[in-house]
């Protein structure tokens, strides 16, 4: 599902930032970047992952990360998507765009106790890049960046996994390359 969200989230723009708003939608991202009209695509994009990818992202993070749940505010111009899906050869680059997260830590206590986990809120950014050959999208990244929040000893593996991970590379470029296929067919017939 993250690879999902992060795919939808640079297709649309392929954008980031959120300030956790409880009510953020997918859909509401779609249905801007295809109906909306303002110069600029605006929403809030959720993002979390599914039991698998959380299983991966603990293992990659050696057990420092268990879960994060994410929102994105987006903030692209609409101009800048348009020409990604009109020009066959195209080198997309979003400008940085915060992301806000609860990251759930492992909690510490002596046995016999048992502690709860943490929720540990960080921010970053994120500024997706998507190259484009052929009208075909065949390289992406979400860009993560910046993480504050958390210690450098965490946030460099979190960065490199979402960065680096192909299963979440190639979930953007399925989304990305279905949605510029839809968005060029809704063009041609109309």
């Amino acid at each position: 599902m993250l690879g999902r969200i992060v795919g939808a989230g640079l297709v649309l723009a392929v954008a980031v930032p959120a300030q956790a708003a409880p009510k953020a939608s997918m859909a509401d991202c779609f249905a801007d970047l295809e109906k909306g009209n303002s110069p600029h695509i605006v929403c809030d994009f959720p993002l979390q992952p599914s039991p698998a990818e959380r299983a991966e992202m603990e293992k990659q993070t050696m057990g420092y990360v268990k879960n994060v749940a994410c929102t994105v505010s987006i903030k692209v111009e609409r101009a800048s998507i348009t020409t990604a899906i009109q020009t066959p050869d195209y080198q997309f680059e979003a400008p940085p765009q915060p992301v806000a997260c609860n990251v759930t830590m492992p909690g510490h206590a002596k046995a016999p106790a048992v502690a709860e986990d943490a929720i540990v809120p960080i921010t970053g950014t994120f500024a997706p890049k998507v190259t484009i050959k052929d009208s075909v999208a065949v390289h992406a990244t979400p860009g993560l960046n910046d993480v504050k929040g958390v210690s450098r000893i965490i946030a460099v593996p979190v960065v490199a996994y979402v960065n680096r991970a192909g299963f979440l590379r190639d979930g953007m470029l399925k989304v990305i390359n279905a949605w510029m296929t839809h968005m060029r067919t809704k063009k041609a017939k109309g």
